[in-house]
């Protein structure tokens, strides 16, 4: 949908077109579902955002490493959107973030830090559910087991739940 520059870099100005493109596709009622491993540096990037956005009230399914095994409970929020956070191999730098959907994951094997293809959850969550499924995808900079989140990462922390507010 859009590369975008790393927040670190971003401007007032920037930041607020990647909340309007957020508002774009943050239609009716969303369910965010995280997908990461906090043990594992950058990767846990899905599961610590949706812990900052179910303190603001949003509806979160923490899916851990295994999306596979929350289509289920996401179809039954009856969601009309649902944002998928997790970090990717976006060939940026880290804290680049993405809009993507799932025709721009299509056929890149190497896109994901998990096993299973984003795209076979996408189709899943998209059929279960008939809402519209996106992918905020997060450059990691590190993904060493152990590892903190990396500095450009943490900082989305502080400037994602306020923009993913619809």
């Amino acid at each position: 949908m859009q590369d975008l520059t790393p927040f670190a870099k971003m401007t007032n100005n920037q930041l607020q077109i990647l909340k309007d493109r957020l508002l774009l596709f943050l239609k009716g009622k969303v369910v965010y579902m995280g997908i990461g491993n906090i043990l594992r540096g950058d990767d846990g990037i899905g599961p610590e955002l949706l812990a900052r956005l179910s303190g603001k009230g949003l509806c979160t399914v923490d899916a851990g490493t295994v999306p596979e095994n929350y289509i289920g409970p996401v179809a039954r929020l009856d969601p009309d959107t649902v944002v998928i956070i997790d970090a990717v191999h976006l060939e940026r730098e880290p804290g680049a973030v993405e809009l993507l959907d799932r025709s721009e994951i299509m056929g890149n094997t190497s896109f994901t830090t998990h096993t299973l293809s984003p795209v076979l959850v996408m189709e899943r969550l998209e059929e279960e559910t008939g809402a519209r499924v996106i992918m905020l995808a997060i450059q990691p900079g590190t993904l060493e087991f152990g590892a903190p989140l990396s500095p450009e990462v943490a900082r989305l922390l502080e400037v994602l739940p306020d923009l993913l507010i619809n």
